[in-house]
């Protein structure tokens, strides 16, 4: 038995110029880093304009009911008002039918 000799010898061989290789794995690695700080970014940036629209559509909604509120309780008091006018109408109309009736 011969052990001198590497089991697999094509995964022992060194590329020919290694410092290219060197080279070419930090160029690499670099855009790589690049990259992946760039999509952080913009991942980051959409992030806080999801937040953001969400609470403005919040704040928006809140204004909304507040306002729809206040309309409900404004035709409430309209109504009220409208009943309490067509009483008065109704007894005023109430008091001629009788004057006619005395003359």
């Amino acid at each position: 038995m011969d052990t001198s000799q590497p089991k697999h010898p094509e995964s022992l061989k060194l590329p020919h110029r290694v410092d290219k290789t060197l080279q070419w794995l930090e160029k690499s690695r670099n855009s790589w880093k690049e990259k992946t700080k760039e999509t952080k970014e913009e991942l980051k940036k959409k992030k806080l304009a999801v937040r953001r629209a969400r609470e403005n559509r919040d704040l928006l909604q809140e204004e909304l009911w507040g306002e729809r509120r206040k309309c409900q309780e404004a035709l409430t008091k309209k109504d009220a008002e409208i009943a309490e006018l067509k009483a008065q109408l109704a007894k005023v109309n109430q008091q001629v039918e009788d004057l006619k009736k005395k003359r």
